[in-house]
């Protein structure tokens, strides 16, 4: 393969499709309809355009020896043209649910005058974020059918398989049940995220019609939304079912949700109020007055940036990342024993504040006092410090 077409490149099982064939050396090519937000690596090759319209996917398709097919849509209308100017070799990611005619039941009939295969994933464990608001705002989780069984699977996984079915012919003509390794209830699912998360949930059940009319105010077709209604019903008393295909084909065991859940525990969890300059300023100092460097480092962002003056001749020298900072400030003070240090402020303004330090230190061979003057002036972005201008004072020997 030289070069491979994805569709849906920028979506949940799409960017990881991107990174699987990237990683196997193959030339990615990606249909997005705002490439300035794709977000995508340098490498990949973007054509603008809509996957439901032909002209857009006749012109990303045009030498490609392979594409990925996502169809986004819950009918098969215009899917046919669309299909017409794929490339012979496709990867079509149908579902589990692939009865003739479902949407994608109809779409694999499409299919089957190319070189086909067919991933047909159970339920998607991403589709378990639509929990994080009620994890982040409350207390309670309101489903419809909390004991429904559900055979989710990682979407790492289900990128894994199509990635493998892209790259290898013997996969053309096959369609692939793939699952997570377990059927959890949806109650389950939601005690393994509080469990991850480190937040006690309550889960209730929501009757049907108000579920029904909850999707139909997020925009769901109404036939789609009494199906969906009916089918977590359904998998109350017949859950769907565990494969092991995943393991079979890439030579692993699927991900378990508890897997996915913390993968995505951050979704979860209320994100931490962003501390004021201020109180940066505060905690840094105290760290620092305490001896207990790694705190401060903990409020100091991996990239920061620090200029100063070399000692030698004035001449001001950068350093980026804590790593090269502190590797410099061992090669400074490699000859010299710290005995004091005062601290005094900080002082704050607007996103700085200001230190001065006075070390106390002697040369252990020579025995020679001295005293340091060190004035830092930091720069706090977004509760981090992220820059550090110091400015240094020894005061001549007498």
């Amino acid at each position: 393969m030289r070069t491979i077409l994805v569709t849906g490149a920028t979506g949940r099982v799409g960017r990881h499709v991107v990174d699987g064939l990237r990683a196997a050396g193959v030339s990615v090519r990606a249909l997005v309809r705002t490439p300035e937000r794709a977000d995508l690596p340098r490498d990949v090759e973007l054509i603008q355009g809509d996957i439901n319209d032909p002209g857009a996917v006749k012109r990303a398709a045009d030498g490609v020896d392979a594409a990925f097919l996502l169809w986004p849509s819950f009918s098969a209308y215009g899917a046919a043209e669309v299909v017409r100017e794929l490339p012979r070799r496709v990867v079509y990611l149908s579902s589990l649910n692939a009865a003739p005619g479902s949407v994608w039941g109809d779409v694999e009939e499409l299919l089957k005058g190319k070189d086909w295969t067919f991933v047909r994933p159970s339920g998607f464990a991403v589709n378990a974020q639509g929990w994080a608001g009620d994890f982040r705002t409350g207390e309670v989780v309101r489903v419809a059918s909390p004991e429904a069984s559900r055979s989710l699977i990682h979407e790492q996984d289900i990128a894994a398989v199509c990635v493998l079915a892209l790259l290898g012919e013997h996969h053309i003509g096959r369609s692939y049940d793939i699952t997570g390794p377990e059927a959890l209830t949806q109650s389950e699912q939601i005690e393994t995220i509080a469990r991850v998360v480190g937040k006690p949930m309550r889960v209730e059940a929501m009757p049907d019609d108000v579920a029904r009319q909850a999707m139909l105010d997020l925009g769901a077709d109404p036939i789609l939304a009494e199906s969906s209604i009916a089918y977590f019903a359904a998998l109350v008393d017949n859950p769907e079912p565990v494969t092991t295909t995943v393991a079979e084909l890439t030579g692993r065991p699927a991900r378990p949700f508890t897997t996915w859940a913390q993968d995505h525990a951050p979704e979860f969890r209320t994100p931490p109020t962003t501390p004021s300059t201020a109180e940066v300023a505060r905690l840094y100092v105290d760290a620092l007055k305490g001896g207990r460097l790694d705190e401060a480092l903990a409020l100091t962002s991996p990239d920061v940036v620090r200029v100063a003056p070399l000692e030698t001749d004035g001449e001001e020298i950068e350093l980026k990342g804590t790593e090269a900072i502190l590797e410099n400030a061992d090669r400074l003070t490699a000859d010299l024993v710290y005995d004091h240090i005062d601290v005094l402020g900080p002082l704050v303004l607007d996103n700085h504040f200001a230190i001065r330090f006075i070390f106390t230190h002697h040369n252990p061979r020579t025995g020679a006092p001295a005293h340091t003057t060190k004035l830092s002036l930091c720069t706090v972005t977004a509760g981090q410090i992220t820059r550090e201008e110091v400015f240094y004072y020894t005061p001549p020997r007498p």
